[in-house]
């Protein structure tokens, strides 16, 4: 934490106090710089959220901090130097209770200049008062809810970077309607949501659209997040005669889906899975069968940094890495860039930057508007490979959409 020195005294009356505060080297001098910037976060590790948690987040924070003090640390022109960061991590184990006692003891005793987002959507939710209260601007970077059309602008110290359900499900619903205005699909939908907040958010942002369009929804079941077999509820939507699935699923389950649609020789040319689909092990499992899949988010393959990004991941974690965990590296510029712009751990200024200003990273032009991602990717897609951006349409590096491209063709 960014410390001061106590301002004494050392000459008497009040004309030598003013000659004295203008002498370079007096007490009364600039404060001395900072030997480091402590950023901290509680984050899942354990539990069915862990291997998730690594992959977009974890990782992330451990990638930008050693690219950032490779580089020197964070540029403080307040202090004319650069200042590395240390990071100060704990496990929440999944608990929104765990997670809140380990944010107040990383504001309260170990004193962090900054705070960093912990991994899941209610996680999120569960952080941002305490830190809003506290003043600490923090990036909420894994968080999608309905609630927080009203509630954001009421956390004013906590911006929330991911695409909300409304704006992930419209063009969705937008994309179904075209085709089948086309004649390409009859515009028959099968939904499913696990009982996870994101999930049940996505769910129903889907449903109020698909309701105002012409769209039939002729199959629409939850399951229970953890569900250890999903064939039974694939078989059933599969019986319904979909020309689309539509899942706003999560890790594990993800990866359930796909592998147990295949099993049941389940593939309608239209096919949607939730958080957990970027990821380089989805595409490990299963190689050339996630081209034509769409899925939560997106990114842009050709934007500025990403090639060096990617080579550094590479080099660090042995393996690629994937859209949501470039979208937490975003972030992390976004939120450096401002402290830079500051030049001091000025929280409250640090702020101001985060609402105001146009960010550039490497998931392109990140810019806020009352709290929330103005323009986020909503909806991608595997193509040749890799995970494409595809709406919103009108972003840098957005692809057409690849159909028909039956899953697990």
């Amino acid at each position: 934490m960014t410390r001061y020195p106590n301002r004494r005294s050392v000459v008497k009356g009040g004309a030598a106090l003013v000659g004295a505060t203008a002498l370079p080297g007096s007490v009364f001098a600039q404060a001395a710089a900072p030997d480091k910037l402590r950023f901290g976060f509680a984050i899942t590790t354990s539990g069915p959220l862990g291997p998730g948690a690594e992959s977009t987040t974890l990782s992330q924070y451990k990638l930008w901090a050693k690219r950032t003090n490779d580089a020197g640390g964070i540029s403080l022109k307040k202090f004319n130097k650069k200042v590395p960061v240390e990071l100060v991590e704990y496990d929440d184990q999944g608990k929104p209770d765990e997670l809140l006692k380990l944010t107040e003891r990383l504001i309260q005793q170990d004193k962090v200049d900054m705070i960093l987002s912990p991994y899941a959507t209610h996680m999120n939710l569960a952080s941002a008062p305490i830190t809003g209260k506290a003043g600490f601007p923090v990036i909420y970077s894994t968080a999608g809810a309905t609630r927080l059309y009203d509630m954001a602008p009421q956390l004013p110290f906590a911006f929330w970077h991911l695409v909300q359900p409304r704006h992930a499900t419209q063009p969705l619903v937008d994309m179904l309607v075209k085709l089948k205005k086309e004649g390409k699909l009859k515009g028959r939908v099968a939904v499913v949501h696990p009982t996870v907040q994101l999930g049940v958010d996505l769910h129903g942002a889907f449903i109020e659209a698909a309701k105002k369009s012409d769209l039939e929804i002729v199959f629409n079941k939850s399951y229970a997040f953890g569900a250890s077999d999903l064939q039974p509820l694939l078989r059933e939507a599969s019986g319904s005669n979909p020309d689309a699935f539509i899942a706003f699923s999560y890790p594990p389950d993800t990866f359930m889906l796909a592998e147990q649609s295949q099993i049941v020789k389940f593939s309608p040319p239209v096919y949607y899975l939730g958080i957990g689909t970027p990821f380089p092990g989805f595409k490990g499992k299963f190689g050339d069968k996630v081209n034509g899949i769409l899925l939560y988010g997106g990114m842009d393959s050709t934007a500025p940094g990403l090639d060096a990004y990617n080579k550094a991941h590479r080099a660090m974690f042995n393996r690629e890495s994937e859209a949501g965990a470039i979208s937490v590296y975003a972030a992390l510029e976004a939120t450096q860039q401002a402290i830079e712009t500051v030049g001091e751990i000025d929280r409250k200024a640090i702020r101001e930057e985060l609402a105001t200003k146009t960010f550039k990273t490497i998931w392109g032009d990140v810019k806020y508007e009352k709290q929330l991602n103005a323009n986020p990717w909503a909806v991608g897609q595997w193509q040749n490979g890799e995970v494409v951006g595809l709406y919103p349409s009108n972003k840098g590096g957005a692809k057409p959409l690849l159909f028909p491209k039956p899953a697990w063709s």
